[in-house]
């Protein structure tokens, strides 16, 4: 009965002291509710019982009507301030209250109260319900029993309050009954003060745990990430192997498909380039000659088709065409790149326009097969693209320091929603697209890519069966007409006696072709290296044109029996052949070859090189030289 009972006590005084806690409520807070809910019931209990016991001591209503009927009350209504939520107000009236009760009572009794005990209290009490954040009312609570002091010296000194008279045995007894509260009001506070520390030192066990629990765990993290990492780089490893190899794999099936898509290629356009040639004289059939030169505009684009995936592979692999600038004439260059265009457009009751604004400067320095590809690939895209009896129009403008070449269809258009994707590789507007017209989805993926090496952009507007605007926006460069190459191919000397090996008799027959149009007659043909040196030999040529792919032996194995003959080391040795890609080329004239020709070879390429080994590089002629003195003085 008795422990029912007591559990029922310390059940409802917990209620008190924890009046105003919330469940949202932060330890440090809820701590310093409590304390204000403990100290003002312990207090208010004490106020109550000592006022009612120093009554019956000194029969004075002065002593007991504040006790009870002020002080109590007030204590206990801190605690109800706190269920409401007001704990600043409860705070601040715990010590009004206290301050109230040392003015008060010192004043009425006298020194014989020892106040100075309880003012020590009271600083403890400001120290616990306040935290060190709030400064301001932490300072004055604290101060405020040491003002109440002072006040109550200057009371005593000028005796502006009568005490209430006591004897002697009086006095001694009230000393004797005021001692044990003011003792534990103090024992109260460093109770309080204790309960804090341990707060803090559970708090500090508990941080402590959780940190050895994280360092292990962390560790154990850390352990597990090695392995993970250990495990990534061996897969990294195996997957960048696996890479390298698909990577080389899709260039040696590039290189192997250029190659033989370039020889049969070679022959189209050279045949195609003859016919057209052939059938340019007036009495020669007009359809005929159309379709000469329709072919030969097909086989130009099937080229450019085929560069297009080199170019591709090329920036897939991080490697990208040097930018090359040059002089060359702006307006003689648009009227040839159109011109390709404009038989395949009328086949298909297509116009196709070329305006070219007059104040546009004659020769520009830019890299012109990058332009001539950008173009290319826009304007087939618009002949493809653009139904018949309609029209094409390309526009060459210029400001201060652009140059402006706008190609205009009046084709199917392109939906706002497509128009990110065209320049993405292998994509085109839709499925749709591809069903009726085809394509590979290259072209302006190339092209866009090309203008931004050159510095320049491609922007584009469109509009949905009414046709597509492509604006092609370079750095305009103004040429030099002291620099610019000629446009006609001068002859080159007539006794210049070239050997050309090739397994092929159509490139015998094209390249003939070729040569006697730069003026070159004295020429013999072998289909490979055994026969070719034979024919060296016996014809000491000027120059080798030698394809790299032959039978029985081929350019390698040729050249090198070449350079160690002493009496053929002299010749220069020009490498044609389909192999695409830079890095070829580099390799071949790394093995000291003078000239790399890539098939289809075109005839101005051709003058070219022959020009400078001809012309103008004498270290093939001196080399001659010096082997003829030698002979004389042997």
């Amino acid at each position: 009965m008795a422990n029912t009972l007591s559990q029922k006590i310390r059940a409802g005084l917990q209620r008190i002291f924890n009046t105003g806690i919330l469940q949202s409520s932060n330890k440090e807070e809820a701590r310093r509710i409590k304390v204000v809910n403990i100290v003002s019931f312990a207090t208010g209990i004490l106020v109550a019982v000592y006022g009612i016991a120093f009554y019956m001591l000194l029969h004075s209503l002065y002593i007991l009507v504040p006790a009870v009927l002020v002080f109590c009350p007030a204590f206990f209504a801190m605690i109800w301030l706190n269920s409401k939520k007001r704990y600043n107000a409860s705070r601040t009236g715990i010590h009004v209250i206290f301050i109230s009760i040392i003015l008060y009572y010192g004043s009425i009794l006298g020194k014989v109260t020892e106040v100075q005990l309880l003012a020590v209290f009271l600083m403890s009490v400001a120290l616990l319900i306040w935290r060190p954040q709030e400064k301001v009312p932490r300072f004055i609570c604290a101060s405020m029993p040491i003002v109440c002091l002072v006040m109550l010296e200057f009371i005593y000194a000028f005796k502006l309050v009568d005490a209430l008279p006591m004897t002697t045995a009086t006095q001694n007894m009230y000393r004797w009954m005021v001692m044990p509260v003011v003792l534990y009001l103090n024992y109260l506070a460093i109770n309080l003060y204790q309960e804090n520390i341990l707060d803090l030192l559970r708090i500090l066990r508990s941080r402590n745990t959780s940190l050895m629990r994280s360092r292990s765990e962390n560790e154990r993290q850390r352990k597990q990430l090695e392995v993970y990492s250990q495990h990534l780089e061996q897969l990294v490893e195996e997957r960048t192997a696996a890479l390298i190899r698909a990577n080389m794999a899709k260039t040696e099936f590039i290189s192997e498909l250029s190659h033989e898509i370039r020889t049969p290629l070679n022959a189209i356009m050279g045949v195609s380039e003859m016919l057209s040639n052939a059938l340019s004289k007036p009495e020669a059939d007009p359809q005929a000659r159309q379709m000469a030169r329709s072919m030969n505009a097909t086989s130009h684009n099937v080229l450019e088709i085929l560069n297009n995936v080199l170019d591709l592979a090329k920036i897939e692999a991080g490697k990208s065409d040097e930018v090359r600038p040059e002089t060359f004439s702006l307006k003689e260059h648009l009227r040839n790149t159109t011109s390709i265009y404009q038989s395949i457009a009328s086949t298909h009751s297509i116009v196709l326009h070329l305006e070219i604004d007059q104040r546009c400067p004659e020769l520009i320095v830019a890299d012109r097969v990058m332009l001539t590809q950008v173009i290319n690939n826009i304007l087939s895209n618009s002949v493809k693209f653009t139904p018949s009896g309609k029209n094409i129009r390309v526009k060459c403008f210029h400001n201060n320091s652009n140059l402006f070449i706008q190609i205009c269809d009046e084709g199917v258009g392109i939906s706002k929603q497509d128009l990110e994707a065209i320049f993405q590789p292998f994509e085109q507007a839709n499925r749709e697209v591809y069903r009726q017209y085809g394509g590979s989805g290259l072209g302006l993926a190339i092209a866009k890519r090309k203008a931004e090496l050159m510095g320049g952009s491609i922007q584009v507007s469109s509009q949905k069966d009414e046709g597509s605007q492509f604006l092609i926006s370079l750095p305009l460069i103004p040429g030099n007409e002291s620099v610019c190459q000629p446009a006609e191919l001068e002859p080159l000397p007539a006794d210049t006696k070239v050997v050309v090996m090739d397994d092929s008799d159509i490139d015998h027959t094209i390249m003939k072709h070729f040569l006697h149009r730069i003026g070159i007659v004295k020429t013999g043909f072998a289909k490979n290296g055994l026969e070719g040196i034979a024919l060296v030999r016996s014809m000491q040529p000027d120059v080798i044109l030698m394809d790299l792919h032959m039978p029985v032996m081929d350019g390698r194995e040729a050249f090198r029996l070449l350079r160690e003959d002493e009496r053929l080391r002299h010749i220069p040795v020009i490498a044609v052949s389909s192999d695409a890609f830079r890095e070829q080329e580099q390799e071949y004239m790394l093995l000291g070859m003078d000239g790399y020709l890539r098939k289809p070879v075109e005839a101005k390429v051709l003058h070219g090189v022959l020009k400078r080994l001809l012309l103008f590089d004498t270290r093939h002629l001196n080399a001659a030289i010096n082997e003829v003195k030698s002979g004389a003085l042997v």
